[in-house]
């Protein structure tokens, strides 16, 4: 018998478990996400789009795409590209993401797909882009997805990982440690599921720490070549290139 939501390890090990927490906290998730991050998603989210490369007829895969927002502000800052992918296992995430690109009349561009990380149903050599925002830690097996990244991509294509990771400070990590451990999972049970919320933050803890993260990268075929911080290192994006 599988655990309850409540009882999620911090690794996860179950995909079916983990669609089923954010099908749970769809509703309320973009809200939660400005709410609980003051807004600031929105400027890492602005600046992890930045470091998209330009290229003509481009094509982009969003991995753990949830409602879309990446895709959304990756179609406003890379018109040059002709394809944009969104890939979840939430199906209630997808639904709002469908909804959103009706509202913009964006069907035509944007496809959104349910698909694991592990197993991308996308072609070899086919995305010039990928990226995936606070989702990697929530895969269950992540150097098969790093693999499947690798696969997917051009030679030479681009992968962007926005991630948050326990801040090196001591007293940064303890102040990161009591808002996620204590504030976050009291505000997100007000508004939508308290376990979820309770468990996002054990999941940062049992995360790879960012050289961890890019022993994995170079092993899975990339190369780290540029990194953005905030919240004293809690948050990263990392930019790495495919090697052939």
């Amino acid at each position: 018998m599988h655990s309850t939501l409540s009882e999620l390890p911090a690794r996860p090990s179950n995909e079916g478990q983990i669609a089923a927490m954010f099908d749970r906290i769809a509703p309320r998730y973009d809200f939660l996400n400005s709410l609980l991050s003051l807004r600031q998603d929105h400027r890492w989210r602005n600046r992890m789009v930045s470091l998209i490369p330009y290229k003509p007829a481009g094509s982009l895969l969003d991995v753990a795409t949830g409602t879309g927002d990446v895709i959304f502000a990756a179609m406003s800052r890379r018109k040059e590209y002709t394809t944009f992918t969104g890939a979840d296992i939430s199906a209630e995430m997808l639904a709002l993401a469908g909804g959103k690109a009706r509202e913009r009349q964006a069907g035509n561009v944007v496809e959104f797909r349910q698909m694991s990380a592990e197993k991308l149903e996308i072609a070899d050599a086919s995305c010039d882009c990928v990226t995936i925002s606070f989702g990697l830690r929530n895969v269950v097996d992540k150097e098969a997805a790093l693999g499947e990244f690798a696969r997917v991509l051009r030679p030479k294509g681009t992968l962007i990982i926005m991630e948050f990771f326990t801040p090196r400070s001591n007293l940064m990590a303890k102040l990161f440690d009591f808002y996620f451990h204590n504030v976050l999972p009291v505000i997100g049970g007000m508004f939508s599921d308290k376990a979820a919320y309770a468990y996002l933050p054990r999941s940062v803890s049992a995360f790879y720490s960012p050289d961890q993260l890019r022993g994995a990268l170079y092993r899975a075929g990339f190369l780290v070549n540029q990194e953005v911080s905030f919240l004293f290192g809690g948050c990263k994006i990392i930019q790495a290139k495919r090697l052939a």
